[in-house]
């Protein structure tokens, strides 16, 4: 089976060529915001400084297959993320800017994906909204210039994905061995739920659309031997060499485990990963009452899409431990789906006039934030609540503007509208979110207090950031014997015997601890604890 390119609607030409050169000079404006973000903060806790940390030990102990972390191997993550981190430390040493970096390039490269696959099945307009939508959503933006694994998987699975269907739909077989590569590489950054998801999704497209033929083509291509020989080495390796420590860890505890508990007990409902998707998707979620419009007119294309959004939305809804980023991976489906169905507003007036009150709705909350804002960081953060009430007027717009049926407008200012209200808050980042959200400054107590090598107590929270900061050992304050999901290899004071010992055998300590561990050391030592306060943002640091 073959697909032909379509050919351009009556509407295009040149009108329509520089509407698709104003959304790929939007994409670019969002590529820029992207590494605008990548040096805003510190690495901040926990998890931007785990993956930084790992990434620097195995720079540091020449441990290019093994992560580490305080010295000892973890295998809570595979290792593709770690590999690109050190590639990057190796060429700009280790920073904010060159750890985000790879998240940021790996978000660009699933937009490129999305509107270089999508334009060869669609119309370039509709390709280049999608990769629009992907690109400016805020969960998508927000996860580029973060350091976790979820954007490398999620481009990754875009690649994969697109791979597939351009082979189901052209039958060229380098598509189907791109899938393959695509997918080896998902599954050494996430691990088995890459392909998992993938053939999930797949299975379940084909079946649907009773493509039998297509279906055993695919199972019975050597596209499996791709897809060994590039994911298969590094789990033989770290099964062969570390057994049960690699297999329980990571197979049972890291993948398994969290299906049956939650890691984060607050997010295990049914209403989480709904929330999730209404607020990931601003500013675009009022187009979301266009969804399903004009899918009839790309039926196949629309159902693969429909497999894949469920393939990963049910994986992790089952799942008991959630997080807003592990659904990342069906962000770029959405945003291809709500591009097809605004090929054309044509018989669509309850559709538009639904949006266009979403986004009037929407503009009239964000035009009162000024004025709701409370709170010690509220005056600091005033020319960023002013751009945001700016940006509510630009919704105001977008409602009128859908209302009159100029949907390229709408697109165009809400996509602009949005980026410049980002950078601006890069911008505008209070000084005091260097403490709120990182360990950054402990370096330097540590230098004035003269504790150069001396062990820090720190929460759980903390524990990770201290040691990427400050390379002081640590020892963590906490109610339960085992406070963290994966076992770290550091101490752990849990009983009020153990700090009594250990605060008891040194003259000076410093704390990097939550204001509940402060109270509890009050309750140990009299006068308290708190008499010796050095400061208090979201943690604080105590000398005793």
């Amino acid at each position: 089976m073959s697909t032909i390119r379509p050919l351009p609607s009556p509407e295009t030409g040149t009108a329509t060529v520089h509407r698709s050169t104003l959304i790929l000079a939007l994409i670019a404006l969002a590529g820029l915001t992207y590494v605008a973000g990548l040096n805003v903060l510190p690495l901040t806790d926990p998890d931007e400084v785990f993956y930084a940390q790992t990434a620097r030990e195995m720079l540091q102990h020449h441990s290019v297959l093994t992560p580490l972390m305080f010295g000892h191997p973890q295998f809570e993550k595979p290792p593709l993320t770690y590999w690109c981190l050190m590639a990057s430390f190796s060429a700009f040493g280790v920073t904010p800017w060159a750890a985000r970096l790879i998240p940021a390039l790996f978000g660009m490269l699933g937009v490129a994906a999305t509107y270089f696959f999508g334009r060869r099945v669609l119309p370039e307009r509709t390709a280049a909204i999608a990769a629009l939508i992907q690109a400016s959503c805020l969960v998508c933006l927000g996860q580029s210039i973060a350091l976790l694994t979820d954007m490398v998987f999620t481009s990754l699975i875009v690649i994969s994905m697109w791979g597939f269907y351009l082979w189901f739909a052209e039958r060229r077989q380098r598509f189907l061995y791109l899938f393959a590569t695509a997918a080896a590489l998902a599954v050494l950054t996430k691990g088995p739920v890459g392909i998992i998801a993938e053939l999930l999704a797949i299975v379940a497209f084909l079946l649907v659309t009773k493509r039998r033929e297509a279906l055993r083509s695919f199972l019975l291509h050597p596209w499996w031997l791709v897809f060994g020989v590039l994911a298969g080495p590094w789990y033989l390796y770290a099964t062969l060499t570390y057994g049960r420590a690699f297999t329980w860890e990571f197979l049972v505890h890291d993948n398994w485990d969290r299906i049956l508990r939650a890691e984060h007990t607050n997010f295990d409902n049914q209403y989480f990963y709904p929330a999730v998707l209404i607020v990931g998707l601003f500013p675009w979620t009022p187009l979301l009452a266009f969804l399903g419009a004009g899918w009839k007119k790309h039926r196949e294309l629309a159902t693969f899409l429909g497999m894949w959004f469920l393939a990963v939305y049910v994986i992790f809804a089952i799942a008991h431990s959630k997080l807003a980023s592990y659904i990342l991976p069906l962000f770029p489906a959405i945003a291809v789906l709500l591009a097809l169905s605004l090929e054309s507003l044509d018989g669509m007036r309850r559709r538009t006039a639904a949006a266009a009150a979403l986004f009037m709705l929407f503009g009239a909350g964000m035009i009162a934030a000024p004025w709701l804002a409370r709170g010690p960081l509220a005056a600091e953060l005033r020319p960023l609540l002013l751009a945001v009430a700016a940006f509510g007027v630009v919704q105001l717009a977008c409602g009128a503007l859908l209302l009159m049926r100029r949907l390229a407008p709408v697109i165009a200012l809400n996509a602009a509208g949005f980026l410049a209200v980002v950078l601006l808050g890069f911008l505008s980042v209070p000084a005091a979110a260097t403490d709120g959200f990182t360990d950054a400054g402990m370096a330097r107590i540590v230098a004035e207090q003269r504790l150069a090598g001396e062990t820090i107590v720190t929460s759980k929270l903390y524990a990770r950031g201290v040691n990427f900061y400050t390379g002081n050992p640590i020892a963590v304050m906490d109610t339960r014997a085992h406070p963290f999901w994966s076992p770290h290899p550091v101490p752990v004071l849990w009983q009020d015997d153990q700090i009594r010992a250990f605060f008891d055998d040194k003259p000076k300590v410093l704390c990097v601890i939550r204001p509940g561990d402060v109270r509890r050391l009050d309750t140990l030592w009299a006068p308290p604890i708190a008499d010796h306060l050095l400061r208090c943002p979201s943690a604080a640091r105590v000398l005793t």
